[in-house]
């Protein structure tokens, strides 16, 4: 009797064990299909963070640059439509073709339909303007800071693509005295290729998934039933125009 019960014993421990082994090989095929399912890795997170530093090592040039062709008198100000322009051709020169330089291959940015890459500045003056004439001292930049730690991986259920947000991102000008408080969000082509597609500094063509989703979602209570899906078709197409002017995403 006692071998039996022994016998009996052993049997149900080995179940218990073999239950537990399972469980746990479970978890960990669990996590690990987690984890490969992810279209961030470590390395892009790194990488998206230097675009963010090399940003604004890029600002303060434009506006060491600007200032100093004000002062030299290399920039005519004319009006203020022909001041932007000056301001915006610089732009394209130290920020936007550095920065596509220094990240060849990687970063890519868009700018409005039929537009280029601007960015977004203030101008300084000592003078009131007169007359619609405006008298420039110079220009100060946008700086940016982000806490690569805030990051979230989010994925549109909408639109089938996935983007990297850095929700703790604040920014300021020097005569500002408090910052304001922003995200900075990235996706990724089909090739691998980080793409900016949203930042406080830049007017660009924009990509916020997790804000589209929302809008998406939203129109399901705000129109009569009979009308969701046409709308929801609509709002659909408007979010296809504008990503048509990115890669193909993933």
């Amino acid at each position: 009797m006692k071998k039996y019960l022994y016998l009996l014993t052993l049997f149900v421990t080995i179940l218990v064990l073999g239950a537990c082994n399972s469980d746990t090989e479970d978890q960990g095929d669990t996590e690990q299909s987690s984890e490969n399912s992810k279209v961030f890795n470590e390395e892009d997170v790194t990488q998206a963070e230097e675009v963010v530093v090399f940003l604004n090592e890029r600002m303060d040039e434009l506006e060491e640059k600007v200032n100093k062709n004000i002062q030299n008198e290399e920039i005519v100000i004319e009006d203020e439509a022909s001041f932007n322009t000056q301001v915006q051709e610089l732009a394209d020169e130290i920020v936007f073709k550095k920065l596509a330089e220094e990240f060849d291959g990687v970063i890519a940015f868009k700018g409005a339909a039929g537009e280029n890459e601007n960015i977004y500045f203030n101008k300084t003056s000592s003078e009131p303007c007169s007359l619609g004439h405006c008298e420039y001292d110079g220009i100060e930049t946008m700086q940016v800071d982000v806490n690569a730690s805030g990051t979230e991986e989010y994925k549109s259920p909408h639109f089938s693509m996935t983007e990297l947000i850095f929700e703790e991102a604040k920014y300021s000008y020097e005569s500002e005295e408090e910052e304001q408080s922003s995200e900075i969000h990235f996706v990724k082509s089909k090739e691998d290729k980080l793409v900016l597609a949203q930042h406080p500094a830049l007017d660009i063509q924009s990509i916020n998934l997790k804000e589209i989703d929302k809008e998406y979602d939203e129109i399901q209570s705000s129109v009569p039933e009979s009308e969701v899906e046409a709308e929801q078709e609509a709002y659909r197409s408007e979010v296809e125009e504008t990503l048509a002017h990115y890669p193909e995403l993933q």
